[in-house]
């Protein structure tokens, strides 16, 4: 099947962008021609970054006995992904505001997910879960249910796996497991900001969902969305 002559087009731009990124000596933004890509080719790069993560999680899966990675790091410890493929190149930080940028001050307790030269979010991280787990996730489990490491923490990865199988409090009627092609591993805060950050209820962020193949678009608080838009 041949790609849409715009996906085409910017990837043709990210290949020009992540060339100029990762030549730079400096602190420098990410190049202006990624920053004024129209916004169809913005999302069709971002998408395009997304699908490569997804095909280096499952590459890291198939090495590991099915295990998910506990950061988007790893893909690149174990040459899953080039150094640098981690940075958006509709990321305007360089990586250095982490997965989600500062503005968006609602979503701060994300903040111990951030690795260091990443531009996105993974849901599945290794960090400790700071959010309300307790009250939050469906069935209300118990620290040592979700605790399967048993480390005397629940972690991102441990929390969301539940929250996948189980549901969580925004499924009010009768919580139940998401479908995978719809429940977020990577996310993508940078391709609509910074004005996205002031309308929460813009289809702003783009994510990766646990298919590993799906890339769909939604709100920042995906859960809310009943509607998100599938992009690939």
């Amino acid at each position: 099947m041949k790609r849409p002559f715009a996906l085409l087009a910017a990837l043709a731009v990210w290949a020009g962008c992540r060339s100029a990124q990762d030549a730079a000596e400096t602190d420098a933004p990410t190049p202006a021609a990624c920053a004024t890509l129209a916004p169809v080719e913005r999302m069709a790069l971002v998408s395009a970054e997304l699908k490569a993560i997804g095909t280096a999680v499952k590459a890291y899966r198939a090495r590991h006995d099915g295990r998910w990675p506990t950061s988007l790091s790893a893909l690149i410890v174990e040459r899953l992904l080039p150094a640098g493929a981690l940075i958006s190149a509709a990321d305007p930080s360089g990586g250095r505001e982490g997965g989600v940028p500062d503005r968006y001050d609602t979503w701060q307790q994300s903040a111990e997910t951030d690795e260091a030269n990443s531009s996105f979010l993974y849901e599945l991280s290794g960090a400790a879960a700071t959010w309300d787990w307790k009250s939050y996730l469906a069935g209300k489990p118990t620290l040592s249910a979700l605790d399967t490491d048993k480390n005397g923490e629940v972690s991102w990865q441990e929390a969301k796996l539940w929250q996948l199988a189980h549901g969580d409090a925004t499924q009010t009627n009768a919580p139940a497991a998401y479908a995978t092609h719809r429940f977020p591993v990577v996310r993508c805060y940078w391709h609509a900001y910074p004005g996205a950050k002031d309308d929460l209820t813009q289809r702003s962020v783009i994510s990766l969902a646990a298919d590993l193949d799906t890339v769909f678009l939604s709100q920042p608080w995906w859960e809310k969305d009943l509607m998100p838009v599938t992009l690939r």
